[in-house]
């Protein structure tokens, strides 16, 4: 057992280098290539869009507890198909309680700040800041929706796929960890930090195939930064918690 835990603390750490250099070297690269500027939107973005399944998937460990979703059943590898920390209270209140309701309270404050944010987006444009990301369309979208009232009512919808879109992601991670011969709370690099987002980002996307006026596909960028910044906030955030004696593991 200590053998595993010290080969998990060593990939944990590789894997912290790792993201870090990678995260260095997003922003080296799209500061080069278009602007500083295009970089922060690109943050800002990134993070306006994936932020209730960040709420969410904490928000699962909150109020988790109670009934497995698998009723304590094994598949046909004698495994279980989610484990005991798989319960329908992490699965439906997580993201009722806490991804969504804080996600649309950000999202008011957002909204009741629209103008100011609007009038320092056009002048920061108008002085030439970006290449990739100076029309206020982009702004509009991921801060508020869209056009009110229309658009903040999409704003809602998406958080709400979003958030459910990370509690069926976490969900599939867990099957996935248990056909590996994975324990709850064993590290499983890449799938534990990159399941929740994953499937945040397909269930956003799904509207835009119907309603594509309202709903958006992340573009490549911003796809590309969320898979490297979730396994980084959580890699990273994980490892300075342990040093700090914070956590038991550094996973």
């Amino acid at each position: 057992m200590s053998e595993n835990i010290e080969r998990n603390k060593k990939i944990t750490f590789l894997l912290t280098i790792i993201f870090g250099i990678i995260f260095f070297m997003n922003f080296i690269i799209i500061s080069v290539i278009y602007t500083y500027s295009d970089w922060i939107a690109i943050l800002l973005f990134s993070l306006l869009f994936i932020f209730p399944a960040y709420f969410s998937n904490a928000g699962m460990v909150l109020v988790g507890g109670g009934k497995p979703i698998d009723g304590g059943r094994n598949l046909r590898d004698g495994r279980r198909i989610f484990g005991d920390h798989k319960t329908w209270n992490g699965l439906i209140k997580g993201p009722l309680y806490i991804g969504i309701p804080i996600s649309i309270a950000v999202a008011f404050l957002f909204l009741i700040f629209w103008p100011s944010i609007a009038q320092y987006q056009k002048g920061s444009a108008e002085e030439g800041l970006f290449v990739l990301y100076g029309d206020i369309s982009f702004y509009e979208y991921y801060f508020i929706g869209g056009a009110f009232p229309v658009g903040f009512v999409s704003l809602i919808v998406r958080i709400v796929l979003c958030a459910y879109g990370a509690a069926i992601g976490d969900l599939i991670g867990s099957f996935l960890k248990r056909r590996f011969n994975l324990e709850s709370g064993e590290i499983a690099p890449l799938i534990d930090q990159l399941d929740f987002a994953l499937f945040a980002i397909f269930f956003t996307s799904i509207p835009a195939i119907f309603f594509p006026e309202l709903f958006w596909v992340p573009d490549l960028n911003i796809i590309i930064f969320l898979l490297i910044l979730t396994p980084s906030v959580s890699i990273i955030s994980n490892s300075i918690a342990y040093f700090l004696g914070l956590k038991d593991v550094p996973w």
